[in-house]
Formats: C-alpha cells, structure tokens, sequence
C-alpha cells in the first residue's frame, strides 16, 4: 500500500497536469467575453457582496487603490459595473455589478460550466458524489490557511 506522501505527490502531479490542460481554455471563455481573470475574480465578489466599497475590493484584490480605480473605470466604461454614493455617507462610493455585467458573469460562467461538463460527464454518478466532497473540503481546509 503506498504511504500518504506518494498519494500527495500523485495528486499534485494530476492536478498539476490538470490545470495545464484547462487553464488555456478557461482563459480563452474570459477573453471570448472581453474579461481579464481579475477582472472576472472581482465581477464573482461583487456578485456574491451585491455591492462593496473600493476599500473593500484594494483588500480583496489586495493590489494598490490606483489599480483598482483604474479596473473599475474600465469596466464602468464597459458598462459591467457603476458607482453608487452610499446613502448614509456620501463620501462613500459603492461599486455594484449592472445588468449587463451579472449577465456576462452568467455567460462565462456557463461556457466554463460546459468545459468542466465534458470533463466529469465520464465520472459515474457515487465518483463525482465523492468528488464533490473532497473538492468541498480542499475549498474549506485552503480558505482557513
């Protein structure tokens, strides 16, 4: 029986080669859409928070306020996203996603769906039940480190 450190290594390699594979192709979906990969990474936390301060994003995005001024202008420009003073303080300005912008996330989000799709479409029905727990639990255990 091989021991967990030769587990660990075969994991990393496949999931190594896995990533190689896809990435290219996840890329192109982004750039199919007019979308960067930061660009897409900020429009998903918008799309969870509904609405965050520039703050919030310079944090999340943890690149300098300038960057993220400019990001934001760009996809103002492009109609993703608007400023909105925030109602108890008006120094404040709000970043939120428009219409526009939920529906481009919606159509990356579906052309990467359909690219995983062919991938774990060739899992049987209880693999992909345990894929599912382990991919869950890997998402848990990275966000406490």
């Amino acid at each position: 029986m091989e021991g967990k450190n030769e587990y660990i290594e075969r994991i990393q390699f496949a999931l190594q080669a896995s990533i190689q594979t896809m990435q290219p192709k996840l890329i192109d979906t982004l750039e199919h859409h007019g979308v960067t990969a930061t660009q897409f990474h900020l429009l998903i936390y918008l799309r969870n928070h509904k609405r965050c301060k520039m703050s919030e994003i310079v944090e999340f995005l943890e690149v300098k306020p300038s960057a993220v001024s400019f990001m934001i202008d760009r996809l103002e420009n492009n109609n993703i996203v608007y400023r909105e003073n925030d109602k108890k303080d008006r120094r404040v300005v709000n970043i939120l996603l428009t219409e526009e912008g939920i529906k481009k996330i919606d159509l990356v989000i579906q052309d990467r769906k359909v690219m995983f799709e062919n991938i774990l479409l060739n899992f049987e029905e209880d693999e992909l039940l345990q894929f599912v727990k382990i991919t869950e639990k890997i998402a848990t255990i990275a966000a406490e480190l």
